[in-house]
């Protein structure tokens, strides 16, 4: 369903630490939005009983099922995208393109400190 790479697992596993959150889940939730645009967003968030979850790198990543469509093949990762900015990315499969995850949100907090979906560079 989801991949996850190691240096996202990485900043998540961090962003956890960093907020107290070791013990919930990563929300990742994904949606459409007005203007046709897929929008992802992320949280730190307990299980719920109708959760996908899914261990990447010691991550917990908990999947709603109206978002589980839209996740299906998903790569996130966490990298460079200009430079000296980093955040996390979600690359679509077989399409080359990707998101950043900005206008989405959901669960109980952001990861890292830049909001949801994404991280200034003194997180890494």
């Amino acid at each position: 369903m989801i991949n996850l790479t190691k240096a996202a697992a990485e900043q998540i596993s961090a962003a956890a630490r960093q907020s107290g959150a070791e013990s919930m889940g990563l929300r990742i939730a994904a949606r459409v939005n007005d203007a046709g645009m897929l929008e992802f967003g992320m949280g730190f968030d307990d299980e719920r009983s109708n959760d996908t979850i899914v261990e990447s790198y010691g991550v917990t990543l908990l999947v709603h099922p109206s978002s589980a469509e839209y996740l299906n093949g998903i790569t996130i990762d966490f990298s460079e995208v200009t430079p000296g900015e980093s955040r996390f990315v979600f690359m679509m499969p077989d399409q080359g393109g990707c998101g950043t995850g900005e206008g989405g949100s959901c669960g109980s907090g952001g990861c890292g400190s830049g909001g949801c979906g994404s991280s200034s560079p003194s997180n890494a």
